[in-house]
């Protein structure tokens, strides 16, 4: 009877307190991935377009459904709202969540 106290116990414990934990731990490893996949595809795409076309501001009101808040500006702080000159850098700043990144990319084509 004691090892059936015993083994159910040990069970309970691991299923309040070491599942939760694991299932926490892997939601946030989902989320901090997914930012950081998000912020690299919009630097790519940013850096293709040359700036904020059409398609850039679809992509990103297509993300803030999602939860994903983007900033675009440049380096002295103002948004971007258009194309900007060659070898200007553009600054982007993403919150999902809990989590938040930043990444710049250098405008090298028109």
């Amino acid at each position: 009877m004691g090892e059936k106290l015993g083994f159910m116990t040990v069970l309970l414990i691991f299923s309040i307190a070491v599942i939760p934990t694991l299932f926490v731990s892997f939601q946030s490893h989902v989320e901090g991935s997914t930012l950081l996949n998000i912020s690299t595809e919009m630097q790519q795409l940013v850096s293709a377009e040359g700036g904020v076309t059409n398609k850039v501001q679809n992509a990103v009101s297509a993300l803030e459904k999602r939860g994903v808040d983007i900033t675009i500006q440049d380096e002295s702080g103002k948004n971007v709202t258009g194309k900007v000159p060659v070898g200007e850098k553009v600054v982007m700043t993403y919150k999902m969540g809990n989590f938040q990144t930043k990444n710049e990319v250098t405008i090298l084509k028109r």
